[in-house]
């Protein structure tokens, strides 16, 4: 089933198109995004400008007109802070339902937050004590979880379009001043969203040769979050542009951004930052369900039109012992969708696609570790292969998961035991 939320925020504004399967996971199929920058100088009890209004009629046009040829039927519209501060907000979000043809619902900061702390549960694993920000274009969200489960939502006033006029120093003294106010216990695990947060964490994949092209699950060093937050200070927009993972339009907001995320690990005295690629938006998206790793594996299998091969994941799982038993399962799994997919080396293409793809439900330490499985299924591993990605591993103990996985796949060549 296709479904589109829209999230008209503060900065930006985003369709997002899926492909929902039966057990609730999903397939981002494309985004279609623009910089309105409708929060822009509002201030509480200010108006979005008339210029502001008629670029955000043309984005939902354009939306209108995407959703229309796509034919998706189910559509969520958000709004988020621009439209709780202005004091037209409300009138330009009927305006927007209006071109629409769905109704653009104004959130408030606890829905917001909530949502981005949902889409980050459901889409990384085990999330049972942790601190999970979103830094919007206008606002800051931070929620807690506790045994699994959302027990406070803040909403703060501080986000990257907003401050990004300020001085380092200023904002600095803003967002200490507007954390000092919230009751948050300290979490080991600290997760962020959010488009500057991924452009920080693409940044620093760039600039350290890390070997994937998804930060999903990718942890950032806190240190490094200080170093860029000095660097992107002392640049111009054209510079900061210059930087990989950094386009034009993130660029007028990255600084200021980046040094909202530095004050609030700093705050919650936390060594790294995990990354989600998903938030908000996959929030609304699957709201009111749960989903783990084994959910985000069948979607992989729902993708390729087939039912889950769990007797292959199973038969690969129970020969190895403790956690490493399911990311040699993983990797027998997925092969398994490869090769009844009629790819000529499944192993070759699991390890690609590991190296490639977004895949929720994992921490991209997981997900590398499954892709060296599948390679050394595939047959030669090398030194580099492993150091690369910073996991320890020895290329024997590779080959010995490696040959578990291709012995189970060539068991079942349509995901059904042959026996000969």
């Amino acid at each position: 089933m296709l479904s589109a939320v829209i999230d008209a925020g503060y900065n930006s504004f985003r369709l997002s198109i899926y492909d929902v399967f039966q057990n609730n996971t999903f397939r981002l199929l494309g985004s279609l995004k623009y910089f309105v920058r409708i929060g822009e100088g509002i201030k509480e009890g200010s108006k979005i400008s008339d210029d502001k209004i008629k670029t955000a009629e043309q984005a939902f046009i354009a939306f209108k007109n995407l959703i229309n040829v796509k034919g998706v039927k189910n559509v969520k519209a958000v709004g988020t802070s621009a439209f709780r501060y202005a004091l037209n907000g409300k009138e330009v979000s009927d305006k927007l339902s209006e071109i629409l043809g769905e109704d653009l619902r104004i959130i408030s900061g606890e829905e917001e937050g909530r949502f981005s702390a949902t889409g980050v549960i459901n889409t990384l694993p085990f999330i049972e004590d942790a601190i999970i920000f979103e830094i919007g274009g206008g606002s800051l969200e931070i929620a807690k979880v506790e045994a699994g489960n959302i027990t406070k939502v803040y909403q703060l006033p501080i986000g990257a379009l907003k401050l990004a006029t300020y001085s380092e120093k200023e904002i600095r003294k803003i967002v200490s001043d507007e954390i000092s106010t919230i009751s948050i216990t300290p979490s080991k695990l600290v997760i962020g969203s959010g488009g500057n947060m991924r452009a920080l964490a693409k940044l620093d994949e760039k600039i350290s040769g890390f070997p994937s092209d998804s930060i999903h699950g990718y942890v950032v060093p806190s240190s490094q979050i200080s170093k860029y937050a000095k660097v992107l200070f002392s640049l111009d927009i054209e510079e900061r542009s210059a930087l990989p993972g950094i386009s034009k339009e993130r660029a007028y907001t990255i600084h200021s951004g980046a040094v909202i995320i530095d004050e609030l690990l700093q705050h919650f005295n936390s060594d790294k930052v995990m990354v989600s690629a998903f938030g908000m938006r996959e929030g609304v998206l699957t709201d009111g369900v749960k989903l783990d790793r084994n959910k985000w594996l069948e979607a992989i299998a729902f993708y390729h039109y087939l039912d889950p091969p769990w007797d292959v994941f199973y038969d690969a799982e129970k020969k190895v012992k403790g956690e490493m038993g399911f990311y040699v399962g993983s990797a027998a799994f997925i092969s398994s969708v490869f090769k009844m997919s009629e790819y000529l080396n499944p192993y070759d293409a699991c390890y690609r696609m590991t190296r490639t793809a977004i895949i929720p439900g994992f921490t991209q330490k997981e997900i590398l570790t499954i892709g060296l499985i599948c390679k050394a299924a595939k047959g030669k591993i090398k030194k580099k292969n492993i150091k690369s990605v910073g996991l320890d591993f020895k290329k024997k103990e590779l080959y010995e998961y490696g040959k578990i996985v291709k012995e189970i796949v060539e068991t079942y060549p349509l995901g059904i035991r042959w026996s000969g």
